[in-house]
């Protein structure tokens, strides 16, 4: 009889639960092997012997050391502080946000994640969704949501082209982040986004 079996009627068979930790375990492995290795230098057999999981349990979880990866990105971005609150001129609220986005990207585990992700992306599919929809996006509807109240406060016009904006402030932050080498500054930041309030005006 397999532990944690499930009757018809919904009961469950005694035996030993499947331990939450060992996600946990998994993942902690995870991101130690990424700040000291990077992408490139993760394994699913490091992970394993690190974490002390078999590498069958890891597999019937994440089919990739790239799906860790971002699994482990997400992990970091969820201990990220709630959204800014709405309070002060659209300006200021733009810069507070992406301020906060370049000081996680300067973090060595946070931009190293992306770093060595975005050279899969092209590559993997199944990836590059997970990528989109579930770190891009976020930082998408933040942006656009800033931008929309700005435009509802008369701080903006009201025929903006969001998507447009979006890219305008968030492209070169990746450029610089992926391409160029260029630092990441506070002083950047608020030079883009008097560039996006100019255009929006």
């Amino acid at each position: 009889m397999k532990a944690g079996h499930v009757f018809h009627d919904g009961r469950r068979r005694p035996g030993r639960p499947r331990r939450s930790s060992t996600g946990h375990a998994i993942l902690k492995a995870t991101r130690e092997i990424l700040g000291r290795s990077g992408v490139h230098g993760l394994t699913v057999e490091g992970v394993a012997a690190r974490s002390g999981v078999a590498k069958t349990t890891i597999y019937r979880r994440w089919r990739s050391k790239e799906d860790l990866a971002l699994a482990a990105l997400l992990e970091v971005i969820q201990q990220e502080p709630p959204a800014l609150p709405h309070v002060g001129s659209t300006m200021t609220a733009l810069s507070a946000y992406l301020r906060r986005l370049v000081d996680n990207l300067n973090v060595k585990l946070y931009g190293r994640i992306i770093r060595g992700l975005i050279s899969d992306l092209g590559v993997d599919a199944q990836l590059a969704k997970g990528f989109r929809e579930r770190v891009l996006a976020r930082r998408v509807a933040a942006v656009t949501q800033l931008l929309q109240r700005g435009i509802e406060r008369g701080e903006l016009r009201r025929d903006l082209d969001l998507e447009i904006g979006v890219d305008l402030l968030l492209g070169p932050i990746y450029y610089r982040l992926l391409i160029s080498g260029e630092p990441l500054t506070g002083a950047f930041v608020d030079r883009l986004v008097r560039a996006m309030m100019a255009y929006g005006r």
